[in-house]
């Protein structure tokens, strides 16, 4: 497929596709005019015929680099214009090898995105590849995939018609895709949940029970947590960081203090706050406080494995980090915060900040009356 992002006067050009840093193996393509001719300059064959004299398609061993170079296999890819592609070892020293000589050879370098864009017939289709390498998790990566095969752009095109022929639904069919946005922002890097509380209410045991393994230090004396503890992990297939903080007490000593400061901090910036209280012991003023000041967190009461001292509201869910019990209700309960309604399998998803900005650029259009602005917007995503 001819390039709609390289200029084809130049080239050729080199890129490596595999992620940096050390691995099995790495995977270096180049295209664009002259493509097949600098990497011929560049391999050395076992034996046999020069790389441009081989087949499409055929595997061919032989060294790339200075000195005895990179063992390395390329191959030839049948393309409107023939683009190679070579397999060598991982790690930076022997990827430096078959670029470098690429380089030396007339190729120009780029990075993984410029192959993406040729070799993708649309921005939103090479977006949806390069972001689909970054999900976190599977749930992530369908949806990023559904907008690779073209699930945002149909749904783009069927608005498109719709304000065309003067539909009423076109507004409502675009508010539905800006709401999705919400999901779609976060598929790479998700969200952020903070435990806060008053220190020894089971926080790091909780934090360690949400993750099923342990990464906090769990202690019966209180302030054992000092510092914030973060841990990456998925609830009901969503990318979520969990963070344990210090407890938050009325008067903390020095060193306390900046734990106390930091975990503060962390709740401010975080999508959702976990509040965690002792159900076993008597509601503290500390407690009071913190229930006044995050009035929009998910209050989790710990500990039910033990008497409880008070009652336990509708609004808060109940749980045992020691033994288990409602560590999936609370998951559940967390997603559900942020994501109430996941998009169907296949449905357009806005998935970065652009898609974004244009669309509501677009309903505001078509809210004022503009319907030719409209129109143009959605057609620049």
């Amino acid at each position: 497929m001819p390039s709609t992002h390289d200029d084809p006067s130049r080239g050729p050009w080199v890129c490596v596709l595999t992620p940096e840093g050390r691995g099995a193996i790495a995977v270096a393509r180049v295209w664009g005019p002259g493509a097949v001719g600098v990497a011929d300059a560049a391999f050395r064959p076992v034996k046999g015929r020069r790389l441009a004299d081989s087949p499409p398609g055929m595997p061919r061993f032989g060294h790339v680099g200075a000195g005895a170079g990179d063992e390395v296999v390329a191959v030839v890819i049948e393309s409107d214009v023939p683009e190679v592609e070579i397999h060598g070892h991982g790690g930076p020293s022997a990827v430096a090898l078959v670029v470098d000589a690429l380089v030396a050879a007339g190729a120009e370098r780029r990075p993984p995105s410029a192959w993406i864009r040729h070799a993708t017939r649309s921005r939103i289709q090479a977006e949806a590849h390069v972001d689909l390498a970054l999900a976190p998790t599977l749930r992530a990566a369908e949806i990023l995939l559904d907008q690779m095969h073209g699930a945002l752009e149909r749904e783009l095109a069927e608005i498109g018609q719709l304000l065309r022929t003067g539909s009423t639904e076109a507004l409502d069919r675009l508010e539905r895709l800006i709401a999705r946005g919400a999901v779609g922002l976060r598929l790479t890097r998700g969200w952020t949940v903070v435990l806060a509380g008053r220190p020894n209410v089971g926080k790091s045991r909780l934090l360690n029970a949400l993750a099923g393994y342990e990464r906090a230090i769990v202690s019966p004396m209180p302030g054992t947590t000092r510092d914030v503890v973060s841990l990456r992990t998925a609830l009901d297939g969503w990318p979520v960081e969990l963070s344990d903080t210090a407890g938050l007490r009325a008067e903390p000593d020095a060193v306390e203090a900046e734990g106390v400061a930091l975990a503060r901090a962390h709740q401010a910036g975080a999508n959702l706050t976990l509040l965690v209280l002792d159900r076993s012991e008597s509601l503290t003023e500390v407690d009071r406080v913190l229930l006044e000041e995050r009035s929009d967190a998910l209050i989790v009461a710990n500990k039910s494995d033990l008497p409880s001292a008070w009652t336990t509201g509708p609004a808060m869910l109940t749980v045992s980090a020691e033994r288990g019990d409602g560590i999936e209700a609370l998951m559940a309960a967390i997603a559900r915060r942020f994501v109430p309604g996941p998009p169907e399998p296949g449905s357009g998803v806005p998935f970065r900040p652009r898609h974004l900005r244009l669309l509501e650029a677009a309903r505001d259009a078509l809210r004022a009356g503009y319907l030719g602005g409209a129109i143009a917007l959605l057609a620049t995503i």
